[in-house]
């Protein structure tokens, strides 16, 4: 039984000592006892002697990302290879951790499955209305077939959002997906491209959403965590994907999510008005404002109105 097998067949059942866990798993006493002294090396158990004791996947995942970054500084793609194998495996540890959990502080673990299992998860259980998402989505296609009021319930939680970060596969450059990128700008969403993204996840705040099998490109059985340790660690390794992936080119003036409240404000409303109008909050209105100073490269707002005017009005016949 090789190690990974053993520490589940331990998180499930919790023996107190490697006698008994040598007993659970049906293995030599010699043999668990290599197998233990090799997990506490990783920092996976714990204990000493006979006597087991348990850490938290949620715990050794942070300090084991926090440790390789420190001895892989100067080795930015073995650092990304450690990161993705420790999140690759949270899924299978984290079911089998859940299954023995009885104290009184648990890591929740909930789980959703059918085709649209991913979107209902994070409507359900992520942090509306604050906060920055980051999604990982290898297969974005599905959305084209949402029913318009599942779209319209999931663009209406985007928008409360203080920001939304995605990474979608290169090939949604294509034309079949215009229409759906243009509605994710017009939703404030900041998205780039990468070749083969590794998995579909997210991170929303402390809660974190995995497909029971890493890999998966369009789940249809998810689970979500409820644990900050865990979502540093996967939030980290997006912000990793996320500096190795394409920048989408600059929205045109008609689908810039800023449009709608310059487009409000140049009749004279205040932003904090207009962006109750379009339906965001005033401090996603303004950091939608922020962008388009960013991206038009000034520093006023009557400067800004000048420069979108221009860009935004077509050139008289």
């Amino acid at each position: 039984m090789n190690d990974e097998t053993l520490l589940d067949v331990a998180h499930r059942g919790r023996p107190a000592t490697i006698t008994d866990l040598a007993t659970l798993a049906h293995t030599p006493v010699d043999e668990v006892t290599a197998a233990v002294r090799r997990l506490r090396d990783r920092g996976q158990l714990g204990g000493r002697g006979e006597e087991i004791r348990y850490t938290s996947p949620g715990t050794w995942a942070a300090e084991a990302v926090t440790s390789r970054a420190t001895q892989l500084r100067g080795t930015a793609r073995e650092l990304l290879d450690e990161i993705e194998q420790i999140v690759a495996d949270l899924p299978r540890t984290i079911a089998h951790w859940s299954v023995g959990e009885s104290s009184a502080n648990p890591m929740p673990v909930l789980t959703r499955h059918g085709p649209r299992a991913s979107e209902d998860l994070w409507y359900e259980l992520g942090v509306h209305g604050s906060g920055v998402l980051k999604a990982v989505m290898p297969d974005i296609s599905r959305f084209q077939t949402s029913p318009e009021e599942r779209v319209a319930r999931i663009s209406e939680a985007m928008r409360s959002k203080d920001a939304v970060r995605l990474i979608i596969p290169t090939t949604a450059a294509d034309a079949t997906f215009t229409d759906l990128l243009t509605a994710f700008i017009a939703a404030g969403i900041e998205y780039r491209f990468l070749d083969e993204p590794p998995s579909w996840f997210w991170v929303d705040g402390d809660q974190l959403a995995l497909p029971f099998e890493w890999g998966e490109k369009r789940p249809t059985s998810v689970m979500s965590v409820h644990n900050a340790a865990l979502a540093s660690v996967a939030s980290a390794y997006f912000e990793t994907l996320w500096r190795a992936a394409t920048p989408a080119r600059p929205p045109s003036a008609a689908a810039a999510p800023w449009t709608p409240l310059l487009s409000l404000m140049r009749k004279g409303i205040t932003l904090e008005t207009a962006s109750r109008m379009v339906g965001v909050n005033p401090r996603t209105g303004r950091r939608r404002i922020a962008e388009a100073m960013t991206h038009y490269g000034v520093s006023t707002l009557f400067a800004l109105g000048v420069a979108w005017a221009a860009d935004a009005d077509p050139p008289p016949q």
